[in-house]
């Protein structure tokens, strides 16, 4: 696995600050400051680089969940009624991460170090396909230019497509930067190892993910992206897995997985949707216990005005809800009445409904918390106890959790994709499909096993087996493709808890899963639960601040609207089913 931890990331930034420069002391130039070089060395760039990469995965992340139906917050990203100021910091984050690629490219003009440039090439397509899918068209040839020789702070913006395109070929130059001798060892590449077959393999499973999005948005998109499988030498067995892995670290500087989190009353504005913990409990998902933790094991008392003040709107808490404990007591064997244990269970899957914009309450030691994975917190099958994280330093532990930037789940679903949407890519879907569930699983434990050692403990061979057969079996069911194509794209979903933007960008480039019609769970995505006052978020708003200080940029905010216009590739423009 490619380990990406960022324990040099505190070196790096003081590093690239703090370099000394070819400054000649008997020349008294006073508007030289020896302290602030133009450019660092490229072993101190390199981390900094690295981590915007990580940024560009995580910008978006929990807003694209949000969009998606598997994350909840009290904001703007699950009321579906953006505006063009909610998403300046992205915006501003995008151009400010991306400057450490430029400098990396501009540092190997000379040709002196191809596989520090290679590496620059695959992390600039890499974020910036990132920042295209949520943006569209964005300044791109004359960006990065307000401190150049000729300045430019106005740059112009380019087509989204014609930015793919060149993505597209940073990918396959740089193949070719890492495929010649590297003079120096690489250092500080804690993505790869500074190793010139890691990345070369990076290269080509971003280059793969960029083909996969575009594929219907550009002339030979299908035959190109055939090529592409066909030529492998991508991403495709879990000791490759492209992962930013976090510490334990809190000291001197915080590297823990951003999600690992002290609840703490309102602080917080983020829900887990009731939709994805109770399908999982209904379909005994063996990655339960390691995707989330229950704080409570109470249930609210309707009677009692302050518990039923806290009770999540809609009728959504699944002590509840009528449906889903009929559900689970067919399930789980039970007749009569559930079980109090059961019940005590069941309270601690504490989220809310898609679409649910009440303010938040004073829930935060109720609320579900991210558990193992991807977090790096806390193991909750049902024989650990429901202990509110808030003031519990005995939980408060660990963090040392991962995003998954690439996975090699994450290239056999993009196969499955293919073959299944009639693209020409051919292979064995349902193995695929097969395999792709279970290395994801895999993933997921090791990942819960790693944090927390002492509760948390591998599902049983017999129980993964029966969830992939059951998964199995509604593949083979559907009767068509595009059936079949849905069921995965569900089974995606689920997998996509802690990966947004992969999740976001398979919705609009497939339509599925399809959403449900209906409020109660189903095989679709559960609808909002009232009507959304704009439909489902085709890309981000252009934002207004960037409209005042660009002439080029006020066009899109005016005239681009984020649920109607969508990215070039989107050819099917979700809509909500009502």
């Amino acid at each position: 696995m490619i380990n990406t931890k960022n324990i040099v990331r505190t070196l790096a930034l003081a590093g690239v600050i703090s370099i000394a420069s070819s400054c000649n002391y008997t020349d008294l130039d006073i508007n030289t400051d020896p302290n602030k070089p133009a450019t660092g060395s490229l072993g101190l760039l390199l981390p900094v680089a690295e981590n915007a990469a990580r940024d560009a995965f995580t910008s978006v992340n929990s807003g694209a969940m949000s969009f998606a139906g598997l994350w909840n917050s009290s904001n703007a990203t699950t009321s579906y009624n953006l505006s063009n100021t909610d998403f300046q910091t992205t915006w501003n984050d995008a151009y400010r991460n991306m400057q450490n690629m430029e400098e990396m490219l501009r540092a190997t003009e000379d040709g002196k170090n191809p596989r520090y440039r290679g590496i620059a090439l695959v992390l600039k397509a890499y974020a910036m396909g990132n920042y295209v899918d949520m943006f569209g068209d964005m300044p791109y040839t004359e960006a990065w230019k307000g401190n150049a020789a000729q300045q430019n702070t106005s740059p112009v913006f380019d087509k989204d497509a014609a930015i793919y395109e060149d993505l597209i070929k940073l990918c396959d130059q740089a193949v070719v930067e890492l495929a010649k001798p590297q003079p120096v060892a690489v250092i500080n590449d804690y993505m790869g190892g500074g190793n010139a077959t890691t990345w070369t393999r990076i290269a080509r499973t971003v280059k793969l993910r960029l083909l996969l999005n575009s594929r219907k948005g550009r002339t030979n998109g299908n035959a190109e992206l055939k090529a592409a499988f066909d030529a492998g030498g991508f991403i495709s067995t879990p000791a490759q897995n492209w992962s930013y892995l976090y510490s334990k670290q809190i000291s001197p500087e915080r590297n823990t997985h951003p999600w690992f989190i002290t609840y703490t009353g309102t602080s917080d504005p983020n829900y887990i949707n009731h939709q994805l913990m109770g399908e999982m409990i209904l379909n005994k998902d063996p990655r339960l216990p390691f995707y989330f933790y229950r704080q409570t094991s109470r249930i609210l008392d309707q009677n009692n005005p302050t518990d039923r003040g806290t009770t999540p709107f809609g009728g959504s808490y699944l002590p509840l809800r009528a449906s889903f404990l009929d559900e689970y007591k067919s399930v789980f064997g039970i007749t009569g009445a559930i079980p109090t244990a059961d019940l005590a269970y069941i309270a601690g899957y504490f989220g809310r409904d898609r679409a649910d914009v009440s303010g938040a309450a004073a829930d935060g030691p109720l609320r579900t918390a991210p558990g193992t994975y991807p977090a790096g917190g806390v193991y909750s099958d049902r024989s650990v106890p429901a202990v509110a994280l808030t003031g519990q330093a005995s939980l408060n532990f660990g963090g040392d959790g991962m995003w998954p930037l690439i996975h090699s789940w994450n290239t056999k679903y993009y196969q499955v994709e293919a073959i299944l949407d009639g693209t020409g890519v051919t292979g064995d879907p349902r193995a695929l499909f097969e395999a792709a569930m279970r290395e994801q699983i895999a993933v997921v434990v090791a990942q819960g096993l790693k944090s927390d050692p002492t509760r948390a403990k591998a599902p049983a061979q017999t129980e993964v087996d029966a969830y992939v057969k059951a998964w199995l079996d509604l593949y083979d069911a559907a009767t068509s493709a595009q059936s079949k194509l849905n069921v995965v794209a569900k089974q995606i979903w689920f997998c996509s808890w802690g990966q947004g933007m992969d999740i976001w960008n398979l919705q609009r480039r497939t339509g599925y899963p399809i959403q449900s019609q209906f409020k109660q769970f189903s095989v679709g995505i559960q609808a909002p639960i009232s009507k959304p006052p704009r439909q489902y978020a085709l890309r981000l708003p252009y934002p207004q601040s960037e409209g005042a200080l660009n002439p080029n940029a006020a066009k899109y905010v005016a005239d681009v609207i984020f649920d109607r216009d969508p990215i070039f590739w989107d050819k099917v423009k979700v809509k909500w089913e009502y």
